[in-house]
């Protein structure tokens, strides 16, 4: 049987080779270099500047207008990149000429060069923003024919150290049950918490917990058809045991899975066919899609407005590395040739990010990379900050350390722009530093008087006004999408502080990290604030108190108050930032942790023999939200519905394919219309078969994985994303800082009454 599939999208290849890009590119160069030295008037740059950000702002509403196969799109993106390089090019040429800021005495002279390579940094990254997105590589999935005897064998690797088995079981029940050969494919549970090193832990409590968990693992894999592997010790955490799996395993191919990773049942038959077309092709990586919140999306409660984080990787900065042969392996939902991993020696281990380093040690003996835009796995999330922190520091030390451990322009068999964006990969994280010292910058003018910039209102509006906003343009350009603007700047805040610590000490120590496993399915009953907060409130007051400086600056320096007005707007947008990252250091409470995701389609819904007509919302493992529809109806009829599903003796739901499934009410609640109400069930298992399909009705469906992205893929508009992210500051900042309050009060009072009982007592003897 072949598998027939009708695409969700158009999708095509890109007509143009990276070769022919990078002609273009060159070919740039040389009218930049001369627009950017041209010796005009303040006046006439002005007016220069501005023309090209108004051409450039013409040319990205085009871009809306455009489908997404447009032939017009990669000429459009040519000019957006000769434009807004022309305009960097220009302010930097300008910043380095005529700004830096060497007559005002040494500590002006530091600071100011500071800013200026900070500045360097932005641009830098900048240029490589746009040198990945020249132009993306979006591949179609070949046919795949089932009946094929030559298929490719599959090992699925579910490795796992101490996530509890709820996180895992539904990603073993849906990766057994993938569309594949059942002869052709093997799942294997690689239990890194259950190894002959922990159970015969020295503390009988760890011991006899890590028996306990190499049961439960062992009898789940028994029950759903998968295979448990451990080994004896736990040596080179992840990548070692990847490894073991590896010398007891004989497939083909292999399939990662993360153990929170749950795969949809087209997953192989999507990825394989591209290793029967190139014998050369290592790794097929697809996106890690998730179907919880990160603590981002969360606490500042826009999971589902806003584009999720990952989008703008996977969605459209992967299939722009891929045009350059260079997407690599990102440590799960990816499919790799046993071949190649038997010749680089396995899953490498010299570094804590060993996915990124074990791709180019491949591509150093001649091996490819693809990479299929396609979402086909539903994640979780870390649940808390500090969850995210590990995860985020873990990875920037990673990638830094596969730069200074095994510098891509020593490796061999890599062309010039691979050597290139794996450099990039390791600096991309210097976002952290840049971002911290920024917060520095106004403080150091508007408290301390440091003279930063030698420059004038006028040279301002010419030079650095055209370039940032052209940058917000660019962006906007590529990831509308996929990314609000100045939602980076959250994120960034929020890892500022802790990823630069992780860099430095990887710069004074290469090997020293070690690998930490990123927390999942964790539950939060209550508020609490994140006990990382306390550098943010540091920054918080830092910059209040510049722009209690700058006010008074506007008052003792008439004649710099154009110099003043725009450092201190640079401080509000920081203000507002930092105040963003508060309200994410709010933890809110988290009961669920089980994945669940979003539904669309109608139920039969039957109460003690009478019928509803439901719709599904979302649904999980375990459970399903519907909406009921009840319209004019008053508070009595509201009552009386609502005791009817309180008091029901039995309920089943019957889906469009004839399947029915017993469940209980778990809550319900009238949305704020009062006209619908949402019902909250649990399921009752009759058997693993019911199970089974519950599983595959919230997970198994790619192209449904895709649409819900597609409904979150909602663009704003520049001003429209800082309004709202200034409305968010304001009030989630606010709970952060009213919850310290409260407590700080609470704690003075409490050791006010103590030091009176104290004193009382005392008199009292």
């Amino acid at each position: 049987m072949t598998i027939a599939r009708r695409e969700h999208s158009p999708a095509s290849q890109a007509s143009a080779s990276p070769w022919r890009v990078g002609f273009w590119w060159l070919l740039s160069l040389f009218p930049l270099a001369v627009f950017v030295s041209l010796p005009l008037s303040e006046d006439s740059q002005t007016t220069i500047a501005f023309a090209l950000l108004g051409a450039l702002s013409l040319s990205y509403f085009w871009r809306l207008r455009l489908p997404k196969d447009s032939s017009v799109l990669p000429w459009l993106r040519f000019f957006l990149v000769f434009t807004s390089l022309a305009l960097g090019l220009r302010y930097f040429y300008w910043r380095a000429t005529e700004t830096l800021p060497f007559g005002y005495g040494l500590a002006s002279s530091l600071a100011g060069l500071l800013l200026f390579a900070v500045e360097i940094y932005g641009f830098v990254t900048f240029v490589f923003g746009h040198f990945i997105n020249a132009q993306p590589l979006n591949r179609t999935p070949p046919s795949c024919d089932l009946e094929d005897p030559t298929l490719p064998t599959v090992d699925v690797f579910v490795p796992t150290y101490n996530e509890d088995p709820s996180v895992l079981r539904p990603t073993i029940i849906a990766a057994t049950q993938m569309q594949y050969p059942k002869d052709r494919f093997t799942v294997w549970i690689l239990d890194d918490g259950g190894t002959d090193q922990k159970r015969n832990d020295k503390d009988p409590v760890k011991a006899n917990a890590a028996r306990q968990r190499a049961r439960e693992l062992q009898a789940m894999a028994a029950e759903l058809g998968a295979h448990y592997l451990t080994r004896a010790r736990n040596e080179h955490a992840k990548a070692g045991n990847l490894n073991h799996a590896l010398t007891k395993t004989h497939g083909t191919l292999v399939l990662i899975l993360d153990c929170d990773h749950i795969p949809t049942r087209d997953f192989l038959v999507n990825t394989v066919p591209f290793f029967k077309n190139d014998p050369k092709l290592f790794l097929l990586q697809t996106p890690h899609n998730f179907v919880t919140p990160d603590p981002v999306e969360r606490n500042l409660k826009i999971f589902s407005e806003t584009p999720a984080e990952n989008e703008l990787f996977y969605t459209v900065m992967q299939p722009g590395l891929d045009f350059w042969g260079t997407s690599f392996f990102c440590g799960s939902a990816a499919v790799l040739r046993r071949e190649a991993l038997d010749r680089v020696g396995g899953i490498a281990g010299q570094t804590i990010t060993e996915d990124a380093e074990t791709t180019l040690d491949a591509i150093g003996l001649g091996y490819r990379t693809a990479y299929l835009n396609r979402p086909m796995v539903s994640g979780l999330q870390p649940e808390t900050y500090s969850g995210l922190i590990v995860q985020r520091v873990r990875w920037g030390q990673g990638m830094l350390q596969i730069f200074l451990l095994k510098n891509p322009w020593l490796q061999k068999n890599l062309h010039f722009v691979q050597r290139l964006l794996y450099t990039n990969f390791a600096t991309y994280w210097g976002f952290a530093v840049a971002r911290l010292l920024l917060f520095f910058a106004p403080p150091a003018y508007l408290i301390f008087g440091l003279d930063l910039c030698d420059t004038t209102a006028g040279q301002l509006l010419a030079y650095a006004g055209p370039y940032y906003l052209a940058s917000l343009v660019s962006t906007q350009f590529y990831y509308r999408e996929v990314r609000w603007p100045f939602i980076s700047q959250i994120y960034e805040t929020i890892q500022s502080v802790y990823v630069s610590q992780g860099i430095f000490r990887v710069l004074r120590r290469p090997r020293s990290p070690s690998f930490q496993v990123t927390p999942k399915g964790e539950r939060l009953d209550s508020h609490f604030i994140s006990s990382l907060s306390g550098p943010f409130y540091l920054l918080l007051a830092m910059t209040a108190a510049s722009l209690v400086g700058g006010v008074w600056r506007w008052q003792a320096y008439p004649w710099m108050h154009g110099a003043i007005v725009f450092v201190m707007i640079w401080a509000i947008l920081d203000l507002l930032f930092i105040l963003a990252a508060l309200g994410v250091l709010y933890e809110k409470p988290q009961r669920r942790s089980e994945p669940r995701a979003s539904l669309d389609e109608e139920i039969d819904l039957y109460i003690d023999g009478r019928h509803f007509r439901a719709h599904a919302v979302d649904g999980s493992r375990l459970g399903i939200g519907l909406e009921l529809r009840f319209p004019r109806l008053d508070a009595s009829d509201r009552r009386r519905v609502l005791a009817l599903f309180r008091e029901a003796a039995t309920l089943s739901l019957a889906f469009a394919d004839g399947k029915t499934l017993g469940a209980r009410i778990e809550n319900r609640q009238w949305r704020n219309d009062r006209q619908s109400l949402h019902l909250g069930l649990a399921y009752r298992f009759a058997d693993i078969r019911d199970e089974r399909y519950t599983v595959d009705l919230a997970f198994g469906d790619s192209a449904h994985l895709q649409d819900n992205l597609d409904r979150r893929h909602q663009g704003k508009s520049i001003l429209g994303a800082l309004a709202h992210i200034a409305v968010l500051a304001l009030t989630e900042g606010s709970k952060n800082i009213g919850w310290q309050l409260r407590h700080m009060w609470e704690r003075a009072s409490r050791a006010w009454s103590g030091l009176l009982h104290r004193r009382k007592t005392k008199e009292l003897a």
